[in-house]
C-alpha cells in the first residue's frame, strides 16, 4: 500500500538497522539496539521525525513500528549466537494495546519466529505517561515473566521518573547521552551520573551509557561503573550485524589506559593514606573533650596540602572540637560546630564501626562537599578511646 501523505513511508523504504551494544566486560558486542530507517533513492533517513510528529496519526506509528519490530526480530532469528535484540517501546504504546485487546504483539512475534526471550530486551522509554503506573507495571511484569530483559532507556532525560524505576525494577539502566557529556566538563551532572552509578548497583541492574563518542566519554562511562556502552566510538546503527569482536583491540587498550590511570590516582590517595597514617601515630592522644581543639593545632601545620577541614568527634556522633577550615594558606577556628551530631552523613556509623575493626585510617568514597562544592575524601581515625579525627581532603 502506497501512503498518499510524503511524511508516511511506505514499509518498502523502512527497513530496521542495528546499532552494537559492547560488553566492557567482555570488549565484545552483545547485542544490537534496533532503530527505524527510511532508504529511498540510496539515501538512509532516520525515522525519528517521522515517529515523533504529532500531526501523524498514532495508528500510522504503531503500524510502521510493528512491521521494523518484525523485520528485526525476524533477523536475530537468523544470527546463530546468542546475541541480544534491545527494542524500544514507548509506554503508553504497550498500555493502550493491552488494555484494548489483550495481547503483546512482541510476545506474539518471539513465539512466531522461537527465539529464545532471555535474548530480547524491552528498553521501556522515558515520555510523559498519563496511564495508571500501577497497571503499565503489571504489563511490564508479562514480558519479564515470559523471559524478556527490561531496561529504562533515557535515564534522566526530561520524562525521569523514579516512581517508574522503582515499580518497573529494571535489570538495565540506559543512561541519557546528555549526561554523560555534561558530566566529563561539569561536576554537578558528574555527581547525577555517579547517583545513578549508586542507583544501579543498589537495584542490581547494570549500567549502560549510550552516547559515547570519545575515548574521554569511555572513560567517564568507566568512571561511573558502567557495564555496557554504544554509540559512536564504535559504530552507527548499520544494515547488518558486525563481529563481536571487531572493537575488542580497541577497548583493550583503552581500558588498559583507564586502569593504569586508576591505579596512579589510588596509589597517590594511598600515599596520603600512609603519610597521615603515620601522622597520627605521633599526635597526643585525647583523654578529655577540652583536649580536642589543641590536638588539632598541634598537628595542623604537619596535615596534607589537600586538607581543607579538620574536627574531632566522640563515636555518637557529636562534635566536640571546633571546626578548623584553611581558605588559601590561611586555617581559621570556628568553635560553633561544637556539639553538632554528623550521624545523618551517611558514611559516619559505618566508619566508625570500621575504625575500631581495623584500628587504622580509613578513607571514604568520594562525594561533594556541601559548602565548597569541591569533590572530596574524608579520612578518619581514632585518637584514643572513642574519640575520632576527620579530615577533609579535595581530590
Amino acid at each position: 500500500m502506497q501512503f498518499k501523505d510524503s511524511r508516511i513511508p511506505p514499509k518498502q523504504e523502512v527497513r530496521p538497522f542495528f546499532q552494537p551494544i559492547l560488553s566492557l566486560q567482555s570488549q565484545e558486542i552483545i547485542g544490537y539496539e534496533t532503530l527505524g530507517r527510511r532508504v529511498r533513492e540510496g539515501q538512509v533517513e532516520s525515522l525519528g521525525p517521522f515517529f515523533k510528529d504529532p500531526d501523524i496519526a498514532e495508528e500510522e506509528h504503531l503500524l510502521i513500528d510493528r512491521y521494523l519490530r518484525e523485520r528485526a526480530i525476524e533477523r536475530i532469528a537468523s544470527v546463530d549466537d546468542e546475541s541480544s535484540l534491545f527494542i524500544n517501546l514507548k509506554p503508553s504504546w504497550i498500555y493502550r494495546t493491552y488494555k484494548r485487546t489483550g495481547v503483546l504483539p512482541t510476545i506474539e512475534l518471539l513465539r512466531k519466529y522461537q527465539i529464545n526471550p532471555a535474548r530480547i530486551v524491552i528498553e521501556v522509554t522515558e515520555e510523559e505517561f498519563t496511564g495508571k503506573l500501577q497497571e503499565l507495571t503489571q504489563i511490564v511484569e508479562l514480558y519479564r515473566q515470559f523471559g524478556c530483559t527490561i531496561a529504562i532507556d533515557d535515564v534522566g532525560s526530561g520524562f525521569s521518573n523514579f516512581d517508574r524505576i522503582a515499580s518497573l525494577q529494571p535489570k538495565i539502566l540506559k543512561i541519557d547521552l546528555n549526561i554523560l557529556k555534561k558530566s566529563v566538563i561539569h561536576a554537578g551532572y558528574k555527581a547525577l551520573m555517579q547517583s545513578f552509578s549508586i542507583l544501579a548497583a543498589q537495584m542490581g541492574a547494570s549500567l549502560l551509557v549510550e552516547g559515547v563518542e570519545t575515548k574521554q566519554e569511555l572513560h567517564s562511562a568507566l568512571q561511573v561503573g558502567a557495564r555496557y556502552v554504544q554509540g559512536f566510538l564504535f559504530s552507527k546503527a548499520e544494515p547488518d550485524f558486525q563481529n563481536k569482536a571487531v572493537f575488542k583491540a580497541m577497548l583493550k587498550e583503552e581500558m588498559n589506559i583507564f586502569g593504569q590511570s586508576e591505579f596512579q590516582r589510588y596509589s597517590r590517595i594511598l600515599a596520603i593514606h600512609q603519610s597521615l597514617d603515620a601522622l597520627i601515630h605521633d599526635a597526643v592522644r585525647i583523654a578529655t573533650p577540652e583536649d580536642a581543639d589543641h590536638v588539632i593545632e598541634n598537628m595542623i601545620n604537619n596535615v596534607p596540602d589537600n586538607c581543607i577541614r579538620m574536627y574531632i568527634c566522640v563515636g555518637d556522633g557529636y562534635q566536640v572540637s571546633s571546626n578548623y577550615t584553611r581558605k588559601e594558606e590561611a586555617w581559621s577556628k570556628d568553635e560553633s560546630y561544637r556539639g553538632a551530631n554528623w550521624t545523618w552523613r551517611p558514611y559516619f556509623i559505618s566508619n566508625i564501626l570500621m575504625m575500631n575493626l581495623q584500628e587504622q585510617g580509613i578513607l571514604s568514597q568520594a562525594y561533594t562537599d556541601l559548602d565548597t562544592s569541591h569533590q572530596i575524601q574524608t579520612y578518619s581515625c581514632a585518637l584514643g578511646e572513642g574519640y575520632y579525627l576527620f579530615l577533609d581532603l579535595v581530590i
